[in-house]
């Protein structure tokens, strides 16, 4: 039995992606509904998306080829370029979108340049989130993606899950009806505790939010490779504390249905 359970934890570590997300893609192409998702996505409405993003010197190439992936869509896609200062990513994005008018958007959607997204991914993306009605989604990540939180990783089959957290990276998207509660962003060095504090916002008034299993992507960075764990997690407590947010971590990290079909 020990070896079993070590077998399956092993089949889930970055290190074993390289073997285990082929196992998983043909697990997905094993659901009928899955092998119809790009039909039934081109008949969704268009929407119009607000794309914001960060430019980090030296790796302004990688932020193209996300923008690229991105523009491969039937919707209405505006994307929002914000230069790299001395502040936090959501800081530098509040700056961004400062003087856009948010409600004329249907989507807004923060992404992050060290990622690979898969083909159509957009248009599926948002079907699965809006046919599941999901305010606040992220695409699962590949299990050879760096990661930090499990619930985030892909799950057998599962085209998309109902859960208590959405983490703020590195593809985040936010539905209008949600942009009330979290704009705008408090002022954070690294981000760590919005993604808290979104889902709080979401608890609160009842609405769904989730993973989409069905458009996994690889977050090919280290997280916090370029800062201080130590300091972010700080910052994290004190930002919870602020805003009397008391729950255990462990709370959030729950999925509360899970869906093989789009219906």
């Amino acid at each position: 039995m020990f070896y079993m359970k070590t077998l399956a934890t092993f089949w889930k570590t970055r290190r074993f992606g390289r073997i285990s997300d082929p196992i998983y893609d043909l697990g997905l192409q094993m659901n009928s509904d899955y092998r119809s998702l790009s039909a039934r996505a081109a008949e969704m409405p268009v929407r119009k998306v607000l794309v914001a993003a960060v430019e980090v010197p030296a790796r302004f190439a990688a932020l193209d080829r996300v923008v690229s992936a991105l523009s491969e869509t039937r919707h209405e896609v505006t994307f929002v370029r914000a230069p790299m200062g001395n502040r936090g990513k959501f800081d530098n994005i509040s700056l961004a979108i400062a003087n856009i008018q948010m409600e004329q958007f249907d989507w807004f959607i923060v992404v992050d340049d060290d990622i690979e997204l898969p083909s159509n991914f957009l248009d599926r993306f948002l079907y699965v989130s809006e046919k599941k009605h999901l305010v606040l989604s992220q695409p699962a990540h590949k299990i050879n993606s760096y990661k930090i939180w499990g619930i985030t990783r892909r799950t057998w089959r599962n085209l998309s899950r109902t859960t208590h957290f959405v983490e703020c990276g590195p593809v985040t998207a936010f539905h209008r009806s949600l942009l009330a509660d979290v704009l705008p962003f408090p002022q954070s060095r690294w981000g760590w505790g919005l993604d808290f504090l979104w889902s709080e916002a979401a608890r609160k008034r009842g609405l769904n939010i989730g993973i989409v299993d069905a458009t996994p992507i690889r977050h090919t960075r280290r997280v916090a490779g370029s800062y201080s764990w130590a300091q972010a997690e700080g910052e994290m407590f004190k930002l919870l504390e602020s805003f009397g947010v008391t729950r255990n971590q462990g709370d959030y990290m729950v999925s509360i249905a899970e869906f093989r079909t789009l219906d």
